[in-house]
């Protein structure tokens, strides 16, 4: 069934808690941050191997949609010592009309199959451990990344997302401003111990080009997860776009983790800033923004 479009134009004003309203997870909603920016819940975008899950909010520049293969902007993914649990939607709302809130269940996990089987449980594991192990070495996550598609070619090596066990749930609230948006999280109902990633991600294809300072790193250069600080700006000169990420207000930036990554690929079109805080709930603000001197 086609998504219907329900626009929600951002009036820059206070907030109004008391018109808060339950929308169907499968209509199509629009807040606007700026005449060339807005952010998109559309459930009809799907590619990759981030088909199976909710997504976050797709950012919109110039009236293209940054989807690609990415989570989106605002995803939160839990990841205990031996599973990573992605997000299905429960409820969506919209807050007043410059906000909107998802509310997610941690319940779903991949499973690997080996030439169109089931592979057995000790694969996920070793898969988790590599992936884990992958994370730490950025300085070559790209040659290994050819290296994968020639292994999962190889063997007929896929993997889907399937409901594991419920590891409960996060609140999360995206709210349009005057520099771009801000996200506030909620997780105290997660279960064990594990660290809470929000993933904010645009296609690869386009955001090609990251800026830490005075250090710029183009197209493969990017590695696929490394250490950042808020210094860091994901650009796209094909969209005269940037992103970056500060801290909420009145929060120290010590209590953040951040790391950029870009994945393209075969069934990989992604780019994003990741974050991590130990704390239950916290806030962080998106800034979207012409590249200046363009």
């Amino acid at each position: 069934m086609a998504a219907s479009r329900r626009p929600i134009q951002n009036l820059q004003t206070d907030k109004y808690p008391d018109t808060s309203k339950h929308i169907s997870p499968m209509e199509q909603l629009h807040l606007e941050i700026s005449e060339n920016f807005s952010l998109i819940h559309d459930p009809s975008v799907c590619s990759g191997k981030t088909s199976d899950m909710a997504k976050g909010l797709f950012l919109s520049c110039r009236g293209r949609l940054c989807a690609g293969e990415s989570a989106g902007m605002g995803l939160p993914v839990w990841k205990t010592r031996s599973r990573t649990y992605f997000p299905s939607l429960v409820n969506l709302y919209t807050i007043g009309r410059h906000a909107i809130e998802k509310e997610f269940t941690m319940n779903l996990i991949l499973a690997w199959q080996i030439a169109g089987k089931r592979a057995p449980e000790w694969v996920s594991v070793l898969m988790e451990c590599i992936v884990n192990w992958y994370m730490r070495i950025p300085a070559f996550q790209h040659r290994l990344l050819k290296l994968r598609d020639r292994v999962f070619s190889s063997f007929a090596l896929n993997s889907s997302l399937v409901p594991g066990d419920e590891m409960g749930h996060c609140r999360v609230m995206y709210e349009a401003t005057s520099y771009g948006f801000t996200i506030e999280v909620h997780t105290e109902s997660l279960q064990r111990q594990g660290r809470f990633i929000m993933l904010n991600e645009v296609d690869g294809l386009a955001f090609d080009r990251l800026r830490i300072g005075n250090l710029v790193l183009r197209g493969n250069e990017i590695p696929a997860w490394k250490r950042v600080s808020f210094r860091a700006q994901l650009e796209s000169p094909l969209l005269d776009a940037g992103l970056s990420l500060l801290p909420g207000t009145n929060t120290e930036y010590s209590s953040y983790a951040l790391f950029c990554g870009r994945e393209v690929a075969h069934g990989l079109d992604w780019a994003g800033i990741a974050v991590m805080n130990q704390q239950s709930g916290y806030t962080y603000r998106v800034i979207v923004h012409p590249l200046a001197g363009a």
